[in-house]
């Protein structure tokens, strides 16, 4: 090879090089339990969990939540908002006195053995021995 061909090379491969740089620092991110410890303020903690206290509406959180990382699913129940997440789930309302908080919890805590039962795009609605034998939740009856 010829000096020239060596030096586009090079430069062919530093951009590529510098490309995947920035296409790895553009996917960097903490997870979603990172983030809302990072942002809000712990007040409790569970084995299931842990609760923040956060200002503004649920709906705005949730919406700023979502920004950070899109859920795979969200519902709405008399303010509350539910966002569901391939490990957490989600659930932003208010708390007592608290007007508005974060509760993050495993997927595998309350949520998949149906603590909450919130329709379409959230499975396991509810245990499978429910109402009588039938599975709960979207499909069937609870």
């Amino acid at each position: 090879m010829s000096r020239a061909r060596l030096f586009v090379l090079a430069a062919v491969l530093a951009l590529a090089g510098a490309g995947c740089l920035v296409l790895g620092v553009m996917q960097f991110h903490d997870d979603l339990e990172s983030y809302v410890a990072s942002q809000y303020s712990e007040y409790s903690r569970d084995g299931n969990g842990a609760r923040y206290e956060c200002s503004g509406s649920p709906s705005d959180v949730a919406d700023d939540l979502e920004d950070y990382q899109d859920s795979e699913a969200r519902a709405t129940n008399r303010g509350t908002e539910y966002l569901r997440y391939d490990d957490n789930m989600v659930i932003v309302g208010p708390d007592g006195r608290r007007p508005c908080t974060v509760r993050v919890e495993d997927i595998d805590a309350g949520y998949s053995h149906g603590a909450f039962i919130l329709g379409s795009g959230f499975r396991p609605g509810s245990p499978t021995d429910s109402a009588g034998g039938s599975t709960g939740g979207p499909d069937g009856t609870k």
